[in-house]
């Protein structure tokens, strides 16, 4: 089956947060990202640079203080929220940095961003958190501040590129990380631009504290929207150890000069998203042979065509998976041995709810069950083919029933060439390849012994009449239900 991606492309604007703007089309891999790294206990303080605020080593700074935490607890009598991790997912010990800001308004973080595309459009958003309660009065007359926050983004010698404003950030009952950002253009010939945060709050004391987390610059583009053609999914399913075709195809609006093209897959090997190679067409074909359990993502990037080649001017598209449904666990059990006219359970295991289907279906009791009774006439091999609906993947085993025919052992028979009885016949070993026949005289002297039964016993050793009188066999059949059969035979003439 081949697969159509569509793609959508769509400028815009969004309030995230009041006064605030995000990108809401595609969006690049981080370029900067500022989540003040990890460690125990307080971190270290930023430089002079950064901040012009105090540096404390508590976790719970005073006015116009900070520090650098992975958490803080109990601060001003209960006041402020209990804050166990910073806003990183997936980090541990990650920092935070945590402000009891000035009572005047100030710029009270300052960060330098190297690396930008010029004339590229950028999110930037960072993680912002009122960290008093919002049940916790203000002692006395005094009124409580909320953080207003203004971003800026400026040119290495101040020329402002762009701004925003958070509004008033109130106080929640709960810990709430908020998101607020907004875009900007980086001028032509600009690489370098410096971040300002300013508090524009009046008033420390009661209020106006934050928690600051997760500063990141993302490439903003187009929105590009991927889907598979006949079911509008980005969502693919193949059965472990399948080979699949898939086309994959980019149709691209307005939004770049002149755009070009990038795929990129990811294995999910631990070397994360790679480019793939001559695949700078908005059609690209993907082929998946013998599907790895681990799945696959495909995803495709954007950019002006001469920025195309730096990772930090790239937008991409929502990410195509491609999950692989790992193979079912099934065993059709182990060989069973039954003696003719006698029934038996095939003890086959596999998980539940899903389909069984026996092959061949005669002598069973029912093909549609795990574990049929079987009581067949004859040897036969069993397939079993278990199906899952949803996925549509099935494994299959097989298991053999092996039907030990009923064994006569006659006990005289006259060797004489009259053609009456002139031969040992043991109805059921004929032809049986797996067993042991020994025959000995009075004596213990073996007379004959043979792996299979090709032909029945003549009665002669190296092609001489043996004398007439008793003879004493030992038969094993190496069948797990049958015994080891002894007992003797008279040769008369």
């Amino acid at each position: 089956m081949k697969y159509l991606l569509i793609f959508v492309f769509l400028f815009g604007l969004l309030g995230f947060q009041t006064q605030a703007q995000i990108c809401i089309g595609s969006l690049g891999d981080p370029t900067v990202t500022q989540s003040f790294g990890t460690g125990t206990g307080v971190g270290p303080s930023l430089t002079a640079d950064n901040t012009g605020l105090n540096y404390s080593g508590s976790d719970c700074p005073n006015d116009g203080n900070y520090v650098i935490v992975n958490k803080t607890s109990n601060c001003f009598g209960g006041s402020w929220h209990t804050v166990n991790e910073d806003h990183t997912p997936g980090d541990t010990n990650g920092y935070m940095m945590l402000v009891n800001a000035k009572n005047t308004p100030d710029i009270f973080y300052t960060f330098s961003v190297n690396n930008l595309c010029p004339n590229t459009t950028y999110e930037l958003s960072s993680y912002i958190m009122n960290v008093r309660k919002a049940s916790s009065p203000c002692s006395g007359n005094s009124t409580v501040s909320y953080p207003d926050i203004t971003f800026v983004v400026e040119t290495e010698n101040g020329q402002v590129i762009g701004s925003s404003n958070t509004g008033l950030i109130y106080e929640t009952n709960t810990p709430e990380w908020k998101k607020y950002g907004f875009f900007f253009k980086s001028p032509p010939n600009v690489s370098k631009v410096v971040l300002k945060l300013i508090n524009n709050t009046l008033g420390g004391g009661c209020g106006n504290d934050l928690a600051l987390d997760d500063i990141t610059f993302r490439p903003c583009g187009p929105t590009i929207l991927a889907n598979e053609n006949s079911t509008i999914s980005s969502s693919l399913t193949l059965c472990e150890g399948a080979t699949q075709a898939y086309t994959f195809k980019a149709d691209v609006s307005s939004g770049y000069l002149k755009p070009a093209f990038l795929w990129q897959e990811d294995k999910h090997d631990g070397n994360d998203w790679v480019n793939i190679p001559n695949s700078s067409s908005s059609t690209y074909q993907a082929l998946i042979t013998n599907a790895d359990k681990k799945g696959y993502s495909y995803r495709m990037a954007a950019a002006e065509e001469e920025n195309i080649a730096n990772s930090s001017c790239r937008v991409y598209s929502n990410v195509i998976e491609v999950k692989v449904v790992p193979s079912l666990v099934i065993d059709a059990g182990k060989d069973v041995y039954v003696l003719e006219n006698s029934a038996t359970k095939i003890l086959a295991t596999a998980p539940p709810n899903l389909v069984y289907e026996w092959s061949p279906a005669t002598y069973l009791s029912d093909p549609h069950v795990l574990q049929p009774i079987v009581k067949p006439t004859e040897t036969t091999i069993y397939t079993l083919t278990v199906t899952d609906l949803n996925s549509g993947c099935e494994a299959m085993a097989e298991v053999t029933v092996h039907v030990d025919q009923d064994i006569k052992i006659p006990d005289t028979f006259s060797p004489n060439g009259d053609g009456v009885n002139d031969l040992w016949q043991i109805q059921g070993l004929l032809g049986n390849s797996d067993v042991d026949i020994t025959i000995f005289n009075r004596n213990g002297q073996k007379v004959y012994a043979a792996k299979g039964y090709p032909k029945a016993w003549d009665g002669k050793l190296k092609n001489n009449n043996l004398p007439q009188g008793m003879y004493y066999y030992i038969i094993d059949t190496h069948s797990p239900i049958r015994p080891l059969y002894r007992g003797s035979v008279l040769i008369i003439y």
